[in-house]
């Protein structure tokens, strides 16, 4: 019973001492400058809530670190006053400032000693060092000044980098600062051996893959592609690289690489949404290492109300997995969309190279018999379609992009004497590109291609231009800007041409406001007017990739006054 009653008599003047504590406010006076407020109320936030704000030590503890927050930013002889309003549920501190002279730069003692004197980064950091003779001080500035010494020092493998001196001499009279930052580099560490501390079958291509080699200087970004190249392959459940300080020789330090195999069988299942297809579902069978080869094997099977595909491709190693490989690629696509009713199989045998300049290189041969209706044309095409095409993709900031580039290009082309029921030539080529700067992004993109034959009517659905929709000319309906017959049907194009501009506006960390305009077309002649669509939007960097939503607007009639867009995934 007595325990009872001191739970409950603990439990209440805790209560009690819950409901003593007040509600603290602070109101600034005689500051303009924004970032000098914030840097001041955020010193403050951090005080231990009082029971009453108006006691001696209380407040002279907010002046303390008032003064604190003014000097990190340079305001040595700052004066604080402090007063105190309301009851004791519900006060305001009133901080009353006078910020008086702020401390200038007069003398900027920078050095740079080691071998990193030789390496143009820190050339480059030395020309562009944030801290300049005449500026303010500002404590919060010089650290992150620093830090960047320290930061490429990590980078390219000077890892006995240290300051010899660094220091801030603040002669509060005067009202002046001078700064002595003297950085020695030491020597630039190099690459070691490779050093497995699990075993993995995949050894010979991890080898492969590896794009440094033993005595190359370090370089950490270079072993962050490894990393990212080693992902790629679809053999690891999780990797880890690192470079051992502890065994170094020399120079070379040595590299270790922690592996661990996907399983046999990964399988995975999704919902998408575009307003070109409406819902989709996606299913995908990966087996990611069938034998000692790196032979690898993987089925995707989509499916929307007007498109169903299957596909299977089987991926064969030759010097690495990723950028020097053999693949045959097998699939089934049936199309029921404006005008286009159509059954496609398609067997494919394709070589792929990574060149010197980091383009992929793809040499292949297609069999493609696809039959059905486009617009009022009954067709049963049966080609044999060898051809090459040159891709690159350059993107950095993980799946929300904010640098990036893609390019693609390839030529095929059937032909009668080579077991193909018609003669065609296809041309065809793609631009995109992200730039971010400052938080302001830009989009643009274009496309062009052509097709040579005797009819538009020889050539197979799938592969005639037909342009419109979420992926080009926002405004308009998917594909439906193409040549049609006189009874208005879709026939599609012999050429296509369009372009896009979009520039977005930051509106907070993960949000942008998007305004854009899209044109082209998809014809024979060139002698209709090119479509145009604009519009504005909204763009919102998820954990899942960018997420768009455009209200698009078609200047050219198509009897819309407007068309809604969204899109889920990535830009390129």
């Amino acid at each position: 019973m007595k325990k009872i009653y001191k739970f409950c008599l603990y439990c209440l003047l805790a209560g009690l001492s819950f409901n003593a504590v007040a509600a603290v406010t602070f109101e600034v006076k005689g500051i303009e400058d924004s970032k000098v407020i914030t840097n001041l109320k955020a010193f403050l936030n951090g005080l231990s809530v009082p029971e009453n704000a108006d006691n001696e030590a209380y407040l002279n503890e907010v002046v303390k670190v008032s003064k604190e927050s003014l000097v990190a930013l340079g305001y040595y002889q700052a004066k604080v006053v402090t007063s105190v309003n309301g009851d004791e549920k519900k006060q305001i501190v009133t901080v009353d400032v006078e910020l008086g002279t702020r401390t200038s730069i007069i003398t900027l003692d920078l050095k740079l000693t080691g071998e990193a004197l030789k390496n143009k980064n820190f050339q480059q950091l030395l020309l562009d060092f944030p801290i300049k003779e005449g500026q303010f001080l500002d404590h919060g500035e010089y650290e992150s000044a620093k830090s960047r010494f320290r930061s490429l020092a990590q980078r390219y493998g000077y890892f006995d980098a240290k300051y010899k001196k660094s220091s801030v001499e603040v002669t509060q009279k005067n009202n002046t600062a001078i700064i002595h930052l003297w950085f020695d580099s030491g020597i630039r560490y190099q690459f070691g051996e490779l050093i497995f501390d699990t075993e993995t079958p995949a050894q010979k291509f991890i080898h492969s893959l590896v794009n440094f080699k033993v005595s190359d200087p370090f370089d950490i970004s270079i072993l962050n592609a490894f990393n990212q190249d080693l992902n790629k392959t679809g053999y690891f459940k999780s990797i880890t690289i690192l470079p051992d300080m502890q065994k170094k020789n020399g120079r070379k330090i040595p590299i270790h690489v922690i592996t661990y195999m996907q399983p046999e069988d990964s399988f995975n299942a999704g919902i998408g949404f575009s307003t070109d297809e409406g819902i989709r579902g996606k299913f995908r069978w990966t087996r990611p290492w069938i034998n000692q080869y790196g032979h690898s094997f993987e089925t995707n099977i989509t499916a929307s109300i007007p498109k169903q595909e299957a596909s299977a491709t089987y991926k064969i190693p030759l010097e690495d997995p990723l950028y020097n490989f053999f693949s045959i690629q097998a699939g089934y696509k049936v199309l029921d969309q404006n005008d286009t009713d159509t059954k496609q199989s398609v067997v494919g045998f394709n070589r792929h190279w990574r060149l010197d300049n980091d383009w992929l290189r793809t040499i292949y041969i297609r069999f493609d018999n696809e039959t059905g209706s486009q617009g009022q044309q009954e067709f049963d095409t049966a080609l044999i379609l060898p051809g090459i095409s040159f891709s690159r993709i350059r993107s950095k900031g993980g799946i929300n992009i904010d640098w990036g580039d893609k390019l693609l290009i390839y030529s095929e082309f059937a032909n009668e004497n080579l077991f193909s029921t018609d003669d065609v030539v296809k041309i065809y080529g793609q631009s995109k590109i992200i730039r971010t700067y400052s938080g302001h992004q830009f989009f643009a993109s274009a496309e062009a291609g052509a097709i040579l034959s005797d009819s538009i009517y020889n050539v197979p659905s799938s592969m005639r231009f037909f342009t419109g929709g979420d992926q080009s000319i926002r405004g308009y309906d998917y594909e439906e800007i193409a040549p049609r017959d006189s009874e208005n049907y879709l026939i599609g194009g012999s050429y296509l041409a369009t372009a896009s501009l979009e520039y977005r506006f930051p509106i907070a960390q993960k949000w942008k406001i998007a305004a854009f305009t899209d044109l082209g077309t998809a014809t024979d002649d060139f002698s209709e007017p090119l479509s145009i669509g604009t519009g504005v939007g909204v763009v919102w960097a998820s954990p899942v990739g960018p997420i768009r939503f455009y209200v698009a607007a078609p200047l050219t009639d198509t009897g819309d006054a407007f068309k809604i867009h969204l899109m889920i995934g990535p830009e390129l």
